[in-house]
């Protein structure tokens, strides 16, 4: 009887509805990531509610509902011709999955799905050792055919089958690879480091959208450097993101490094693109990358290369913040000085100069306040306009004129922009904008 403290804070949920499956003559285990992350966090046990539980059995998709259904306050089938029925118990999330014996189809990542009752087949399918092992329950039996709990104690990564059936299954699992690598500090086994060289050209028939996910897990990881890495070295990471530069054999390829720097996922994101930023919109957008995200690591890529500028002074600092918001002055900042430190190309203290404008420039004004103090109404009274194209002139000219000057009282943005209308110059399409 295995004995980890994460597991009894479970035991609320898991033990009625294993033991009504057991009374029925069947067979019911916890299995996968919630196995392997009780085994690694056995000190820590995991928050309830958190994330769903998976459980497999031998019981067919049919009994999975007869027998879940009086415990359960809510039911889902959408996963049933996989052998899934989903089940909300209390406070907790369970999948409950027949056991599979399932084949996939070479053109596609999608699992022929047939239905075994054998434990350790189940298991055999699963992406990789550390994610094969199962816990029967109600006993706390310990399952580990394929020695998960031997390769976590060694570090080491492997797959139950064979890599080259693992990843010809899944090629999506060769993404998987590099994330549990990095999350766990695990090292890739040779053979499945080879495998995953040959078959990464089969990631192109799965969907960008998971490819995409899968990155995101990995540069959300506390250290992705070795997960990025073994992405390189298979050649995945070029068929991700496209070719990339490198900085010769002296120095670690500033896209990883950048990616595995200080910073949110987003900033990694972008620091995994910079020396590839003039294809970051093709890159993106074919990853399929929500809007939302596309246009906020493009406007970090912008923002961070124009922080680098050797010119920059405290106009530029208010420019970067109008563009991009005073909420992401922080990220770029910090991307700007991972790129500093990482791309040979760059001066190592424009990142310091970055940050050094930024502190001085809000230490003296509210940069989140940086258009012209007044409306369009009250510029129709100041200079006594009808409305038309010379008010939108003339707010233009006092948000120019605020992000040259710095904070401006009313009285004197009233006289800027009153000297402004005086000396206007006048042309077939009205006033010009013309800053003092």
């Amino acid at each position: 009887m295995v004995e980890l403290p994460g597991l009894e804070t479970l035991a609320a949920v898991v033990d009625p509805v294993a033991t009504v499956f057991v009374a029925s003559g069947y067979r019911i285990y916890l299995v996968g990531g919630a196995v392997r992350d009780l085994v690694v966090t056995a000190d820590a046990p995991p928050t309830r509610g958190a994330s769903d539980i998976d459980l497999t059995t031998d019981a067919s998709p049919a009994e999975i509902k007869r027998l879940v259904s009086p415990l359960a306050h809510a039911l889902w089938a959408q996963g049933e011709r996989f052998g899934t029925i989903g089940a909300m118990v209390g406070d907790e999330s369970l999948e409950i999955t027949t056991h599979r014996a399932e084949m996939y189809d070479p053109d596609s990542r999608k699992p022929i799905v047939t239905f075994g009752t054998e434990l350790v087949e189940d298991l055999s399918r699963r992406d990789f050792t550390i994610n094969a092992m199962a816990i029967e329950l109600p006993g706390r039996e310990m399952h580990d055919p394929y020695h998960g709990l031997a390769d976590l104690a060694a570090g080491v990564l492997r797959t139950p089958l064979s890599p080259e059936v693992s990843f010809a299954d899944d090629p999506l699992r060769v993404m998987r690879a590099a994330r549990f690598t990095a999350r766990f500090g695990l090292l890739p086994s040779d053979d499945l480091v080879s495998a995953a060289t040959r078959l990464s050209d089969r990631l192109a028939i799965v969907s960008v959208e998971r490819v995409a996910d899968e990155l995101e897990r990995l540069l959300a990881v506390a250290d992705p450097a070795a997960g990025l890495a073994f992405l390189a070295t298979t050649g995945a990471l070029g068929r991700i993101v496209g070719p990339y530069r490198t900085a010769g054999p002296d120095r670690v390829d500033p896209a990883l490094a950048l990616a595995a720097s200080p910073g949110d996922v987003g900033v990694r994101r972008a620091g995994l693109l910079w020396p590839v930023r003039s294809q970051a919109p093709a890159i993106l957008a074919g990853l399929r990358y929500s809007r939302a995200e596309q246009r906020r690591t493009l406007s970090l890529l912008t923002a961070a290369e124009q922080g680098l500028s050797p010119g920059l002074d405290q106009v530029g600092v208010r420019r970067i913040a109008a563009a991009v918001g005073v909420d992401e002055l922080g990220p770029v900042s910090t991307l700007a000085g991972n790129v500093a430190v990482h791309d040979p190309s760059v001066d190592d203290d424009s990142g310091r100069r970055l940050v050094r404008l930024v502190d001085e420039v809000r230490r003296n004004e509210d940069l989140s306040d940086l258009g012209g103090p007044f409306s369009g109404a009250e510029i129709i009274d100041i200079l006594g306009l009808e409305p038309g194209p010379a008010v939108g002139l003339a707010k233009d000219f006092l948000a120019e004129h605020r992000l040259r000057t710095g904070p401006m009282t009313p009285i004197e943005a009233r006289q800027a922009l009153l000297t402004w209308w005086r000396d206007r110059g006048d042309g077939d399409d009205g006033p010009t904008v013309r800053y003092p």
